[in-house]
């Protein structure tokens, strides 16, 4: 019996301590000096894949108020250890680029990074050595689910994809890997009629006179590219063969538009430093951390760049130096049993709605786009259906307005 009442009073102290470390969270704002959200970051790398090359250079925000501000007018030179030098051109604002068929890394020399902004501070990163790559062995996806690490998400299912190297030929390797996808949409309507400021004989199925399409599904079908933002990385280091062996990569759920029809990814695995895989790794755990019930307090991770004249200044991002291999093309679409949401697309075929879209159309704003629908013949059911000329908003028929071009990839059917 008294056994039993200490368990009971330790599981009272148990409960009670979980209560009070749990249900009163004190907030902590550390005092920060009046330029601590203003470090330089620096983000770019080289590898031997053919360029161009991008640097961006822009200035760190305060979490409450994350946003990009870039750094222009800044000379940004990439160097290799022979004196090839190539200068980036600013494209955009805080956006430095390689010309085409410009500076290119070669297997076995060394890349730094040299940035001179307009105040006149110089900053440059160390000589690093483009290692020779290790090919991917193979990439493949299958049905999955992931679990919920918090209450705020939940289970999804979807594909998840995996990567496997050949074996690396020494025992400390490490990779960094990049994924491209691409994925297929469609415009929710064809585009039959368009308004170009002129006006066409009209017929009973067009009584506005509008000019017929030649082909229907021109900006029907669209294909988009874009780097997933997800990276990962891995070490060989404590492996007796050192070989990736079925990574888990990307993930995405079956719910996702992307997969409505087709989707494909492209796996870049490269090869970098240890010191390159260091910054990731930590990035990563600070990544993991947020919000986690052990989290650790942020820390500043610096990476390979320095203000060549003040060692102590805080220079944030690093310059990658990568020698990079591709991985198979994988397609897949989700599985016939995922039902996806239809359109919220409204085809209008008021008199009012297609007058004045005519009327109001501008030259900056053609041409404006039709569709015809399709109604049931209520005083013939037997006969054909009756077609109505439709106003619809441009991103509903013209599937470019989404980001993707109507350009189909020659891999994309195989």
């Amino acid at each position: 019996m008294i056994a039993n009442r200490n368990k009971i009073k330790l599981m009272t102290a148990m409960i009670a301590f979980l209560f009070a470390t749990t249900s009163c969270v004190e907030e902590y704002w550390p005092e920060l000096s009046a330029n601590a959200d203003q470090f330089l970051v620096i983000d770019g790398k080289i590898t031997n894949f053919p360029g161009p090359y991008t640097v961006t250079l822009s200035t760190s925000t305060t979490i409450n108020n994350p946003v990009e501000i870039p750094l222009s007018l800044a000379n940004v030179t990439i160097i290799d250890d022979q004196g090839n030098q190539e200068l980036l051109n600013e494209i955009v604002s805080g956006y430095y680029q390689t010309s085409q068929g410009g500076i290119q890394g070669i297997i076995g020399r060394s890349y730094k990074i040299n940035v001179q902004l307009n105040n006149g501070k110089i900053y440059e990163s160390e000589f690093e050595e483009l290692k020779k790559p290790v090919e991917v062995d193979n990439v493949e996806v299958e049905e999955s689910w992931q679990f919920a690490n918090t209450e705020l998400e939940f289970d999804q299912e979807g594909f998840q994809f995996y990567v496997s190297s050949k074996r690396a030929e020494s025992a400390k390797t490490y990779f960094y890997y990049e994924i491209e996808e691409t994925y297929e949409y469609h415009s929710d309507y064809k585009i039959i009629f368009l308004y170009d400021g002129n006006s066409y004989d009209s017929t009973e199925y067009n009584p506005w006179g509008l000019a017929q399409t030649r082909n229907q599904d021109t900006l029907r079908y669209c294909w988009k590219t874009q780097n997933v933002g997800e990276r990962f990385s891995y070490s060989t280091e404590y492996l007796n063969i050192p070989v990736v062996n079925k990574l888990p990569l990307h993930f995405i759920p079956f719910a996702d538009e992307r997969l409505r029809q087709k989707y494909s990814i492209l796996v870049k695995q490269y090869t970098i430093s240890e010191e390159a895989y260091t910054f990731m790794d930590k990035l990563k755990q600070q990544n993991d951390n947020q919000d986690a019930l052990f989290t650790t307090q942020p820390f500043q991770i610096r990476g390979n760049l320095n203000n060549i004249d003040d060692s102590t200044e805080p220079v944030l991002g690093y310059f990658l130096v990568a020698s990079g291999t591709n991985g198979p093309r994988i397609l897949t679409k989700a599985p016939g049993r995922i039902r996806y949401d239809n359109t919220l697309c409204r085809a209008d075929t008021s008199v009012e709605t297609i007058k004045y879209s005519i009327e109001l159309a501008s030259p900056e704003i053609l041409p404006v786009y039709y569709t015809l629908v399709y109604f049931e013949n209520v005083d013939n059911p037997m006969g054909e259906a009756l077609e109505v000329v439709a106003f619809v908003q441009k991103d509903c028929l013209d599937c470019e307005r989404r980001g993707g071009v109507a350009i189909k990839p020659e891999y994309w059917d195989w």
